[in-house]
């Protein structure tokens, strides 16, 4: 039986529908981010989850979305338009995804992409199952790639540690010439929610510190030689 890092870490019932956001700022400086629970995650009373935002910070501000957009602000000088969707049932189903159902984002031609993908996986055991998944997340890349202008592309890794899986998403990111972070920090409990909520999946997830750890490794692949 296979199963994915969101069962092992007790979050396999997260991510059951599509949290989408957005921050519309005309002229603003255009960032989308794609991720799962920990960039976007509805209100969900059921599991002790009564925000939107990335779990589980205890703002909005504070999650890494927010962070690396107020970073990507203080950078280029203007305001931030941001698009933020969660892509979990790619994660889940990318064998049969409909990538066009994304052509909204696509239409967007963000400046700025981040793609937080890999934790809801399932643990694929063979060399096919997996290359299976490097072409279908090199497909969803390109899909954001096509446009007249390639965007600033940062691919985070897995924040719960997983070799197999960052060994993908680390060579689909050099294949395209993206930039690729690790960010498998969990190891480390000071980077978790632990005894902020009773649920043990919410709990987790990257709390405050976990966040701003995550938001300062993608501002460093996009401006390696700032303070951003």
């Amino acid at each position: 039986m296979t199963v994915s890092d969101a069962e092992i870490y007790k979050s396999l019932q997260m991510n059951q529908g599509m949290a989408d956001a957005s921050e519309f700022r005309t002229g603003g400086v255009k960032i989308l981010f794609l991720g799962n629970s920990i960039t976007i995650h509805p209100v969900m009373p059921e599991i002790g989850w009564n925000h939107e935002w990335g779990m589980a910070a205890d703002t909005a501000e504070q999650d890494y979305v927010h962070l690396v957009s107020r970073g990507i602000e203080r950078a280029t000088g203007r305001p931030a338009d941001v698009r933020i969707r969660n892509l979990a049932s790619f994660e889940r189903g990318f064998r049969d995804y409909d990538f066009m159902k994304n052509r909204d984002l696509i239409d967007f031609q963000a400046e700025y992409l981040v793609v937080a993908l890999g934790e809801n996986v399932a643990a694929l055991q063979t060399a096919e199952e997996r290359l299976e998944f490097r072409n279908a997340f090199r497909k969803l890349l390109e899909c954001f790639l096509s446009g007249k202008r390639k965007p600033h592309t940062v691919v985070r890794g897995v924040f719960w540690p997983n070799v197999w899986k960052d060994e993908i998403l680390s060579w689909v990111s050099a294949n395209l010439d993206l930039t690729f972070v690790k960010a498998d920090i969990a190891g480390d409990k000071n980077m978790l929610a632990l005894g902020k909520f009773e649920h043990e999946g919410v709990q987790n997830h990257p709390g405050n510190r976990g966040m701003a750890e995550i938001a300062s490794r993608i501002l460093a692949g996009f401006f390696p030689f700032s303070a951003a």
